[in-house]
């Protein structure tokens, strides 16, 4: 059976809303979940995952703080061909609309490009979920479409 990892940092609860959805959505694909805030997790112990996913709030057009430095840390472990996926929550702007959120800055697209740098192997483009004003909440559908997420990506890992 398959393992995955899913690691997030949170201010409001909405990013771990997300991962948890995501969470779930690996589990109903017959994935072993563990889900994780950064404060929590050993960092000795992702090496063990085949699948690591990351999700950070948006800050500036970058990670929070807060994960910038744990993915300093994680630059010390190696995770060569371990699978990645990032994620993030940001507001929507004229700057961040749908059609370009894959496209441009992001937290998604930071974690995405330091996974790609330490050789992890991307098993699905970064992905945004929108939030309402600076506290939330999440979109209508944000956790429906997360949860599918997690079994499109636990299909893909199973295979």
């Amino acid at each position: 059976m398959s393992r995955a990892l899913v690691l997030y940092h949170s201010l409001f609860g909405n990013t771990k809303t997300v991962a948890m959805s995501l969470a779930k959505g690996l589990q109903e694909s017959a994935i072993e979940v563990d889900c994780y805030s950064i404060d929590d997790v050993d960092v000795t112990e992702i090496p063990n995952y085949d699948l690591v996913a990351i999700g950070s709030p948006t800050h500036m057009i970058k990670p929070s703080k807060e994960m910038k430095e744990f993915l300093d840390e994680l630059k010390a472990i190696e995770l060569k061909g371990v699978f990645g996926f990032s994620f993030d929550t940001r507001n929507e702007s004229r700057m961040n609309s749908k059609s370009f959120l894959i496209l441009e800055n992001s937290a998604a697209r930071s974690i995405e490009g330091t996974m790609k740098r330490m050789k992890m192997k991307i098993i699905r483009p970064r992905v945004s979920a929108i939030v309402q004003g600076r506290e939330g909440p999440l979109n209508a559908h944000a956790e429906e479409a997360f949860i599918q997420i997690g079994r499109e990506i636990g299909t893909a890992l199973a295979n």
